[in-house]
């Protein structure tokens, strides 16, 4: 199956958000672009409801998923998924520091998955105390193997921002300073 492209608009860039990858489910024959963005709304809605709270539009962010390549199985049913993953990080470094060689654009992570790959530290927080501890998020850049501030956008609906005020002023502040 073809990879699918990073969705960017090519307008001035706010925020990467990263998705762990794609996977093929039953008869679907894979997308074009990551989330099938443009295509079935389902499958980046609740990543874009999150984005819209922050005042973040599909105009402004540059979408890619950590792990590029068609996975069997569903990310967190794959056993070797962060193995995998860990094989790709250099690559989505390497793409992001390119579009942004300053590597002060803050990156989305839609998965807790995706935090315990990236982390440089191997005590990893839970989501619940990204979410609700202050001081924890923006994850820093030297905590990181980005290198660049990353923020907790969970799909799961129990991140949703509209049930999580307070990490949304928070995360919303941080975003109004950059």
């Amino acid at each position: 199956m073809k990879v699918p492209k990073a969705f960017f608009n090519e307008r001035e860039l706010k925020a990467f958000v990263l998705g762990c990858d794609p996977t093929a489910f039953g008869k679907h024959q894979g997308f074009e672009v990551v989330f099938d963005i443009g295509g079935d709304k389902r499958y980046f809605a609740r990543t874009l409801d999150n984005l819209m709270i922050l005042g973040l539009s599909l105009d402004y962010i540059y979408v890619q998923n950590l792990v590029t390549d068609y996975q069997k199985e569903e990310t967190g049913k794959n056993k070797d998924w962060k193995q995998i993953a860990k094989g790709y990080v250099s690559g989505r470094k390497m793409e992001f520091d390119k579009i942004d060689s300053t590597c002060s654009i803050p990156v989305f992570l839609t998965s807790e998955l995706l935090y315990k790959v990236l982390i440089t530290s191997d005590r990893p927080h839970t989501a619940r105390d990204l979410y609700t501890k202050e001081g924890l998020v923006p994850i820093k850049a030297n905590d990181n193997k980005l290198g660049r501030p990353l923020i907790p956008l969970f799909r799961h609906r129990n991140y949703n921002l509209s049930k999580q005020i307070e990490y949304e002023k928070r995360v919303s502040l941080y975003l109004a300073k950059k």
